[in-house]
């Protein structure tokens, strides 16, 4: 039996945020005060947290009623992303979470890395082949 096993040992690579080394990733803007404020003025979906708080979004209903109206803003296919955390105690913005996918990035292929590779002994193949259970045709 002729063959050889290579087993590639995993190595480790920090991870860099995309455009960080160059400057060169393209970033998606954070959610306007405008498409906030539509937020918490129509929000429609309404998620109970505890502590006060709530979560706010809108429902593609909601979304598709404000473009008719003429409301929409610059970006407004982003609003089925954005959720507000509402904190009716303090009847202050808790936080904006932006739920949509990220921008498509500049990809740059990444520097060739020379990786290990083991290469099994044919006494290790012997071994591997022995303690195989026989097959039959």
């Amino acid at each position: 039996m002729a063959f050889s096993a290579f087993y590639r040992r995993p190595s480790f690579q920090p991870r860099v945020r995309r455009g960080a080394a160059n400057g060169s990733g393209r970033r998606r803007p954070p959610p306007s005060s405008d498409l906030i404020n539509l937020v918490l003025e129509h929000a429609d979906l309404r998620d109970a947290l505890g502590g006060g708080r709530v979560l706010l979004r809108l429902s593609p209903a909601a979304i598709s009623r404000l473009e008719t109206a003429g409301a929409a803003v610059p970006h407004s296919r982003r609003l089925a992303d954005i959720a507000v955390i509402w904190d009716e105690k303090e009847a202050v913005v808790f936080r904006v979470l932006d739920g949509g996918p990220p921008p498509l990035a500049c990809v740059v292929a990444p520097a060739a890395i020379e990786e290990d590779q083991f290469e099994l002994t044919p006494a290790a193949l012997d071994h591997i082949a022995q303690s195989q259970p026989a097959r039959s045709s």
